[in-house]
């Protein structure tokens, strides 16, 4: 990402500066940009997903402390209050369901599809945690403004509604305001933790396919997807005959000699979607799988 952001000419500074006021037209500019050169209509609820779950950025650090989802969506308005005034946020409770409502104050001159999907991601999966085996996507319903932008894994299209570029909205029930089933970080047992794959070491190969692009992607942050202790998800992928750092360099790997392969995208750009932030050092990965340098992989196709 950072060899992307670079290229668009933003700044490590202007990143990493949460204080620095930057106009909500120019975030909507950006991050629909990067959606496009990178091709990927999820982009924005993958961010908002790695937001959540790593608690990246001052919203989501200020959210960590909260136990009961009340609490969290109380806090998260704080926040958010905070860092603006394009938006208004409201929190209503009927007593049978509770609605988060995100409203523009001006329609918005850019494309907001991709942030709003960010958001929408950024509550759901910190919502989801707190709810527990309580969570069922059928009684959850957002109103987006493209539902083509939510993924499967975070809800199902039965679950959306199209709406306007004038705000966002989520529903679910009003009894998992009070709920608080945050997991631990102990040992958890391998079919809770593999619900949607048949094996753990599938679970940890479709986390590393989508996430190999992050340079920091490590154990930590994957045993937490897992909802694992990191040495208890070392010791169970020791025990199927594989370890962490060889299932993300076999889906970089992969990844990498198809791209390579198909020779749409240059060397640089394969470097960054497989987590290399120095295009040499994706060169020396590239040789160390193939015996080739990508450059003479692609000279021999041709």
């Amino acid at each position: 990402m950072d060899l992307l952001l670079d290229d668009m000419q933003i700044s490590k500074a202007i990143r990493t500066d949460f204080d620095r006021l930057i106009p909500v037209k120019a975030i909507y500019e950006t991050i629909d940009e990067i959606a496009t050169r990178l091709g990927d209509p999820f982009l924005g609820a993958t961010v908002g997903r790695d937001m959540a779950r790593n608690a990246m950025g001052p919203v989501t650090q200020h959210l960590a402390g909260e136990q009961t989802v009340g609490n969290l969506l109380d806090r998260f308005l704080i926040s958010v209050g905070s860092y603006g005034n394009s938006t208004n946020y409201r929190l209503e409770n009927d007593g049978q369901y509770a609605t988060l409502k995100m409203t523009r104050k001006v329609e918005p001159d850019a494309n907001p599809t991709h942030p709003d999907a960010l958001t929408l991601a950024l509550l759901i999966e910190q919502i989801r945690p707190r709810v527990g085996q309580a969570w069922d996507p059928k009684d959850v319903l957002a109103v987006v403004v493209d539902e083509t932008v939510v993924p499967d894994w975070l809800l199902p299209r039965s679950s959306l509604i199209t709406g306007s570029k004038m705000g966002l909205t989520l529903r679910f029930p009003s009894r998992w305001m009070v709920m608080n089933q945050a997991f631990e970080t102990g040992d958890m047992s391998l079919g809770e933790t593999a619900k949607e794959f048949e094996t753990l070491v599938g679970s940890v190969r479709s986390f590393c396919s989508d996430h190999m692009s992050d340079p920091k992607l490590d154990i930590t942050k994957t045993a937490r997807a897992c909802r694992l202790h990191p040495k208890a998800l070392s010791r169970k992928l020791s025990s199927e005959g594989t370890s962490f750092k060889a299932i993300l360099d076999e889906q970089r790997q992969q990844y990498a000699t198809t791209a390579i392969g198909e020779g749409e995208m240059t060397v640089t750009e394969i470097a960054f979607r497989t987590g290399f932030t120095q295009a040499s050092n994706f060169t020396r990965a590239y040789r160390r799988w193939t015996g080739k340098a990508p450059s003479q992989a692609r000279a021999k196709q041709r």
